[in-house]
This record gives C-alpha cells, sequence and structure tokens, in this order.
C-alpha cells in the first residue's frame, strides 16, 4: 500500500510511528484480577474501580461454555394484572416521583433527594456527572457529591431490586400497585438520555407469583420488543439445579410511547418510550437477572483473557499489550495475535477488530471472543492464518461505560464511535491511541480488513455498514461482505448498506476507510433479537465471529496464490464480482439505522464546568469567556452608579464652557474618518504588533490535543518556521529547499531570521536571484559578442 495517502489532518506521520513503536515496546501488563463494581460511588467504583468493599460485593452470575443454538419461543400467557392507566400527559420523571415517592422501594444511591431541583430549568431525574476538573474526580447528582451511598432498605415481605453490580444501571424501583413496579433506567454518565440498555436483579419473590415490569424512560422510538424479542434472563436457583444459562423469557410484551415528557427541553414535550413485560418466578427465594441482552462486562474479558494467557498452547501466540489508561482509571488492552515462526513474516498482512464502542452492545464482545478463541485454536485455517496474517485486536474500546452500565457513552458524556476523525488525547483516549496506534500498524504491512463490531436494536440477523463512493452493485467495497453472508448462516447480505453518510462521517468505518484508503473496512452488525423471529443465543455470537475468519481465510488464500502453489484454484473475489454483477440495483437505504442521540448529549455551558481547559474546543472555549465577562458584569454592577454621576459632571463641565472646547478641537475637514480598517492599518500598530511577533517565542501546541483546525495550522507554521532557520544557520543553507517545498510540514512561507519585516523571504532566494542574474549577464555579452561580430 502506498503509505503517501497515509496522512491525516491532525498528525503526522512521524508521530504516527514514534507513537506506534512506543506501544509495541510496552511490557505486557499484569494479571489483573476480576472487578467487580462496588456501592461505594465516591469514584471508587465510577473512577479507578482498585478499593473494593468486600462485604457490599454483589458476585455476577459465571457463564458455562456449553450453549443451546436456539431457544423454543415461550406460549404467550394470560396475565391477571390490570394495566393503570395515566391520563394526565404532561408530567415528568421528577412529577412521578413527588406523587409515588411514598411508593419507593429501591434507589441505587440512598441519602438521595430524588425530588430537589436546582435553580437553572435543566433537571435531569437520573443523571450523574461527573467532575474530571480535580485530580480526584467526583460524581454529582443535582449539585451534590456522592459519598458511601448504600443500599436503601427494603421489607423483607416484598420483593428486592438491585443494580450495584458491573453494568448494572436501575435506578430506582416504585411499586405502583400489587405486582406491578416502574422502573426508572439511570442515564449514561454526563448525559442526560442515551437509556436503552438495563441491567437488575430481583430477589424474595414467590414461586409462581407474576410480576410486572414497566420501564418508564427509554429513548429510542422503536424497539424490537413490538416483533416478539423477550428479555433476557438468568435465574440463580435454574443454574444450579439444571445448568440453564442466559435464555429469553418473558411475556405480555409491548413497547410504546409513555406519557412522561423529557425534561429537555420541556417547550419542545417529547415523549419517553416504555417496555412492559411480565415474568413468572419460578423457584422459592430466587434471585433472577433481567437485562437487554446477554451480559458481557469488563470482568468477563479479563478472565477470557487470562484463560487464554494460562492455556500453554495458546499463549505462545497471543500477545498483550496495555494501549491506554481511561478516564476511568481501566485499561484499554491491544491484543497480537500471529503466528512465532519467521517464515514469510514481512509478506503478512494486516487485519484490526474493534469492539465495544458502544457499551451497551454486548454482542460485540461475543463475537469478539469467537474471534480470539478461533484465532488461537489449533484449527487448520486458524494455522493458515497466523502464518499469512498479524491480527491487531481492540476487545474492549470503551471499558469505563461498560463498567458503569453505560448503553452509547463514556465517562465524558460522548460517543466514542463519532470521535474517529480528531479525537482528544485527554477525553477520548482509547479512540486516540487506537488511532495512532492503526495508522502506524499501516505504515508497516498493508491493512487487508477492519472489523469494528456492534450490536443493532431495530433489525433482524447480522449485517454490516460498508463504505463506497459508487451505487453500483459490483464494487470491490462489497465482495468481502458477499463472501461473509455465504460462510455465515446468520448473516442477511441484503440487510447490508454501503453508503459515506455524512451523519456517521466521523465513525471508525469512514475515517479509517477515508485516511488509509482499505477496501475492506465495515461495520458488523449483530441484532439483539435473532433471526427469523428466532432468537440468538450466546453461541450463535460466537460462531459468527468463526464465520468471519473462515471468510477471511479463504480471502488470503486467494490474494497470496503468487507465494504458495495454489495457483489453479479458482478467483474467489472474480466469483464474487460477477455474482454481485448479477443481483440488481439496490439503493442501499438503511431503514431504522441506530444513529447517535444528539438530543442527549450536554450542551457546552455544562461541559466546560466539567473537564480541564486544555480539552476545550473553540466553540467551548469561548462559552467560557462569555461567563467570565458576564460574571465580571455581574461584579462591577454596584459601581455603575458613580460611573453615571461621573459622566453627568463631565457633561455639566462641557456646558459651563463651550468655546474652550471648540477652540482646542481641529476643524472638521482635517477630522480622519472612523474606519475601523483604518485604524487596523495604522502604522503604529503594525510595529507593535511585529515588535511583539518578535520577541515572543514560538507557539508550542501539543496538535494531538487540539481539535480545531486554526490551532494546528498554528502549530504547523511554527514548526515550519524552526525547521527553515535550522537549515537556514547550517553550513549549506540550501540543500534541502526543493525537497522542503514538496513536503506538507515545511510548505508554508517562512521569514527571515534577520529584524526586518519582510515576510516571505529566504536567504535562499537571494541566492537563486545572484545566479539567475550572473546567467543574464553572461547571456548579454554573448549577444554583444555575436552582434559585434556580424557588423564587422
Amino acid at each position: 500500500m502506498n503509505s503517501k495517502n497515509n496522512y491525516n489532518n491532525d498528525s503526522s506521520s512521524e508521530d504516527d510511528l514514534q507513537v506506534y513503536e512506543t506501544l509495541t515496546k510496552l511490557a505486557p501488563p499484569n494479571e489483573l484480577l476480576p472487578r467487580k463494581l462496588t456501592i461505594d460511588i465516591d469514584v471508587k467504583s465510577l473512577y479507578p474501580l482498585k478499593q473494593l468493599i468486600v462485604h457490599l460485593l454483589r458476585p455476577l452470575p459465571q457463564f458455562c461454555k456449553t450453549y443451546t443454538t436456539f431457544i423454543e419461543e415461550s406460549s404467550q400467557r394470560e396475565c391477571s394484572i390490570p394495566d393503570v392507566q395515566v391520563t394526565d400527559e404532561n408530567r415528568t420523571l421528577l412529577d412521578y416521583y413527588d406523587e409515588n415517592k411514598q411508593n419507593l422501594v429501591y434507589k441505587r444511591f440512598d441519602q438521595l433527594d430524588l425530588g430537589k431541583r436546582t435553580s437553572n430549568d435543566r433537571t435531569y431525574f437520573a443523571s450523574l456527572l461527573a467532575n474530571f476538573k480535580r485530580a480526584q474526580p467526583r460524581v454529582f447528582f443535582r449539585g451534590e457529591a456522592l459519598f458511601d451511598q448504600k443500599l436503601t432498605p427494603c421489607p423483607s415481605n416484598s420483593i428486592q431490586f438491585d443494580s450495584n453490580f458491573e453494568s448494572g444501571n436501575l435506578f430506582c424501583a416504585f411499586k405502583k400497585a400489587e405486582n406491578v413496579y416502574d422502573l426508572i433506567i439511570q442515564n449514561d454518565i454526563n448525559t442526560r438520555g442515551n437509556t436503552q440498555w438495563f441491567f437488575f436483579s430481583v430477589t424474595g419473590a414467590k414461586a409462581g407469583q407474576t410480576i410486572q415490569f414497566n420501564i418508564l424512560n427509554h429513548l429510542k422510538t422503536g424497539s424490537l420488543f413490538n416483533e416478539g424479542l423477550q428479555p433476557a434472563v438468568y435465574s440463580v436457583k435454574e443454574n444450579q439445579l439444571v445448568g440453564t444459562e442466559w435464555c429469553r423469557e418473558g411475556f405480555n410484551i409491548s413497547y410504546f410511547k409513555s406519557v412522561f415528557i423529557k425534561e429537555y427541553p420541556l417547550s419542545l414535550k417529547k415523549k419517553y418510550y416504555q417496555l412492559r413485560f411480565h415474568y413468572t418466578f419460578k423457584h422459592e427465594g430466587d434471585k433472577v437477572y433481567f437485562a437487554h441482552s446477554y451480559p458481557y462486562t469488563y470482568t468477563n474479558l479479563l478472565e477470557f483473557l487470562n484463560t487464554q494467557l494460562e492455556d500453554q498452547e495458546r499463549n505462545q501466540y497471543l500477545s498483550r499489550k496495555v494501549l491506554c489508561t481511561t478516564l476511568g482509571g481501566n485499561t484499554c488492552e491491544v491484543l497480537t495475535i500471529t503466528s512465532n515462526s519467521l517464515q514469510r513474516r514481512a509478506f503478512r498482512k494486516g487485519v484490526v477488530f474493534l469492539a465495544r464502542q458502544h457499551p451497551g452492545e454486548p454482542q460485540g464482545s461475543y463475537v469478539m471472543q469467537g474471534i480470539i478463541d478461533f484465532l488461537t485454536s489449533n484449527n487448520p485455517q486458524a494455522e493458515y492464518l497466523r502464518q499469512n496474517c498479524i491480527f491487531k485486536i481492540f476487545p474492549m474500546m470503551n471499558s469505563d461505560g461498560v463498567v458503569n452500565g453505560n448503553y452509547r457513552c463514556g465517562l465524558e458524556g460522548g460517543d466514542l464511535n463519532r470521535r474517529w476523525k480528531k479525537p482528544n488525547k485527554y477525553l477520548h483516549p482509547s479512540v486516540y491511541y487506537a488511532k495512532k496506534y492503526v495508522k502506524g500498524f499501516s505504515k508497516e504491512r498493508q491493512i487487508l480488513l477492519v472489523v469494528d463490531l456492534h450490536g443493532h436494536s431495530r433489525k433482524q440477523s447480522s449485517f454490516v455498514y460498508g463504505c463506497a463512493y459508487s451505487s453500483q452493485v459490483k464494487t470491490i467495497e462489497r465482495v468481502f461482505a458477499l463472501l461473509m453472508s455465504k460462510v455465515n448462516p446468520f448473516m442477511d447480505y441484503s440487510s447490508c448498506t454501503f453508503r459515506v453518510e455524512s451523519a456517521k462521517d466521523k465513525t471508525a468505518r469512514i475515517q479509517l476507510w477515508r485516511e488509509l484508503k482499505i477496501n475492506w473496512v465495515y461495520t458488523y452488525e449483530c441484532s439483539f433479537y435473532g433471526q427469523q423471529k428466532r432468537h440468538y443465543q450466546i453461541k450463535d455470537y460466537l460462531n459468527c465471529g468463526v464465520s468471519i475468519c473462515n471468510a477471511l481465510s479463504q480471502i488470503v488464500k486467494d490474494t497470496t496464490k503468487e507465494f504458495t502453489n495454489q495457483a489453479n484454484q479458482p478467483d474467489i473475489q472474480q466469483q464474487m464480482l460477477e455474482e454481485l454483477g448479477k443481483m440488481p440495483q439496490t439503493d442501499d437505504q438503511d431503514i431504522g439505522s441506530d444513529s447517535s442521540q444528539s438530543e442527549a448529549e450536554l450542551s457546552d455551558d455544562e461541559l466546560v464546568q466539567l473537564f480541564q481547559p486544555k480539552t476545550y474546543s473553540i466553540k467551548q472555549k469561548n462559552r467560557s469567556k462569555q461567563q467570565e465577562t458576564n460574571n465580571k458584569k455581574k461584579f462591577q454592577q454596584p459601581n455603575s452608579n458613580l460611573k453615571s454621576t461621573i459622566a453627568s459632571q463631565k457633561a455639566s463641565i462641557l456646558q459651563e464652557s463651550p468655546s474652550k472646547n471648540s477652540e482646542q478641537r481641529p476643524p472638521m475637514s482635517s477630522q480622519k474618518p472612523k474606519n475601523p480598517l483604518y485604524r487596523i492599518q495604522a502604522p503604529q500598530r503594525v510595529r507593535q504588533t511585529d515588535q511583539v511577533k518578535q520577541v515572543e517565542p514560538p507557539l508550542m501546541v501539543d496538535k494531538s490535543v487540539q481539535t480545531d483546525d486554526w490551532m494546528y495550522r498554528q502549530w504547523l507554521i511554527q514548526m515550519g518556521k524552526l525547521k527553515k532557520q535550522q537549515e537556514f544557520q547550517s553550513i549549506t543553507p540550501t540543500r534541502n529547499i526543493y525537497k522542503s517545498s514538496s513536503q506538507s510540514v515545511t510548505r508554508f512561507v517562512v521569514k527571515n531570521s534577520t529584524t526586518k519585516n519582510d515576510r516571505g523571504r529566504v536567504e535562499s532566494i537571494s541566492l537563486m536571484a545572484s545566479g539567475l542574474q550572473n546567467k543574464l549577464s553572461n547571456v548579454q555579452l554573448a549577444n554583444q559578442f555575436l552582434l559585434a561580430n556580424s557588423a564587422k
């Protein structure tokens, strides 16, 4: 691949290689123990997750390795619980709490005044704000810090809720009627919404008791729950007695518009959406977990990687390194899988896999586990891939969001899959360093495939999003997607979309496709539901990962025929292109796309109060300046009376002596026009700015931190100036003049190091001019000599 096309606007190639080399030389991390979330919310759970309280640990259910492919659909049963209808359509969740706080049976954080209103109108019922301005960040709720929160005591004779474990996010629960409970999900950290994922447990129910659960504050307008999707259920006693693991259960399921309006803004009166389902408990004193899909926590990933490294046969192909540390103190890791043999190592292709940019889509982790488990196995296809490819795997990009039960965002409150164009080094460390790593990897060898693993909540089956400017079906970008659908029985090619949408311009798929010029860059989506009205099980997601590897092995064989004895085999890519040519033309419309919920993100006024100024963009810096000026004006308001009195005294003095003032004033004809441009172009101002520019040192800005083009251009200009000055001070000042003029970093106009303000002049130009003059003088002398001879 041509490395000249691998430049990005926010970094240079030398920086990419330096970051890649330093990351590849890091020592492997220490073996991490599984982490459990505690109830202590003094950011010991939201920030480092290192200090654990033993008596408050809530162990997660352990998963076995035997799965069934599909589960039979549960029969629809009648329920005698009456539906509670509410007629008021202008209520918020705060109003609901005021009316039903006597029915509160569970509150995730004790000693919180849920009904407290702030002075402004931006009050969100279930939002937690993490303040990162201090060295030890704190989590706030309605302006008050949370410390040592404990469970709300519940009566022993009623059912008890719990979500104080990893990936849990139930905020509070109300007993609406007998066997009817209203639940409110916690918003993503530093957001006011993005509520779709849910994960909680219920204990204390009797055998045969049927309970209705109403989740009141979902955000999306549509869901697969209306098409037959059931919640994921895990019964502890059922697993102990029979060995049953996570399964899909529940009946009388419906997803519809809620009666409660969103708090932002109230004038629009947009509604939440509500999920209603019933469940009948099977055992007395059982503990049952309910989730949107089969959970895959950060602890599950650490346990899986530890088992891989403990296996003597698998760990020889797998290396594990720390990529960076997240805002929450967790680690984002990068795995390398390849053969230890040095034979044809320089000719191996590069393959990149990413997962869990959206923490509430655990399907990506199961597919990733299937990929890792297959590539480290003794399968002949896996051995062939290890000998011909080097795999770079980022198994969990958003570990903070996974730990804290977020659906779409990290602790900074942003969607990481919308930050790949210009990631911030401090706010989005996993995206920033992953992008640097992949770009450095692309300069080392050709990258054949990039796959970003996700889950989809509105479409069935599995499919991919690809990139293609052309609307024709017969394009190279669709070849590998069609091959995957041939190998994978759980993939539907007709659901695939190949477009470069402006709404998804900042995703990993589009940015890596544009900057690295890779044809096969895909977002692989697995449905929360399944295929043909049948639920996917965990084994099906694992098999999807194996199918991706099988399709890749065929492509690798097709692209490496010149190095092997497989020249007689048919061309797979040509076969796929011919089959694509027979397909009808499609418009590539993505019906029911999982787009980003931008309305749930905090405003700039709210964000500047949570993060350090070095992380601000230009827009946020202007917001902070406006706030400072407004505060100064408020502080100076008491002195306004003094200013008015002084002004009145001056006016009275002027009125008393008009003749003196008129004599001192120049005539109107000699007055200069009041033009702001004239003032800017005044010679004195120009000299002052020149002096300031000569005195002040070069602007040293870390270009990786900036998120705006202006600051980056200023940095490039200053670096170009320094490089030019070093060249001119050397012995041969003109040795790199032609080379440097073609480089993107040093192509800007540079001043001379003299005291004159002669913009655009360098010493080498004067040398070139003197050489041209000598040549012209020689030509003139030759012409005069010829004229003299002709005259003779």
